[in-house]
């Protein structure tokens, strides 16, 4: 992760957005397979830092608050991640993450008239 870490830094010092999210979603994802959420939440929040609508890392901020029981903070990120996703052109993104919303928050997929 040391590696991942100083590529994450470099982004940030170079104020490049894209690699930003890139990095901080993957190092996100290896964390999260190690069972390191604490370390995925850091990363997830690196990328907000960057880019305050990035879907992945709303989502998996969501998962990883649900995943520890505190269903209004995951309640809160799921709602931003879902806003987010409405005005996103990206459609394989949007589909697969207003899926995973829809299983875990019903409700939120109902207020905008499912997708």
């Amino acid at each position: 992760m040391e590696l991942s870490d100083e590529a994450i830094a470099g982004a940030i010092r170079d104020g490049d957005v894209r690699w930003i999210r890139t990095l901080c979603h993957h190092a996100a994802i290896m964390s999260r397979s190690a069972e390191d959420r604490a370390s995925a939440k850091r990363y997830y929040e690196q990328s907000l830092a960057s880019d305050p609508e990035n879907a992945r890392a709303l989502y998996g901020l969501a998962a990883i608050a649900l995943h520890e029981s505190d269903p209004v903070t995951a309640r809160q990120y799921a709602t931003r991640c879902h806003m987010s996703m409405l005005r996103s052109d990206d459609e394989i993104l949007k589909a697969g993450l207003l899926d995973l919303i829809e299983k875990n928050w019903p409700d939120l997929a109902e207020k905008s008239g499912g997708h």
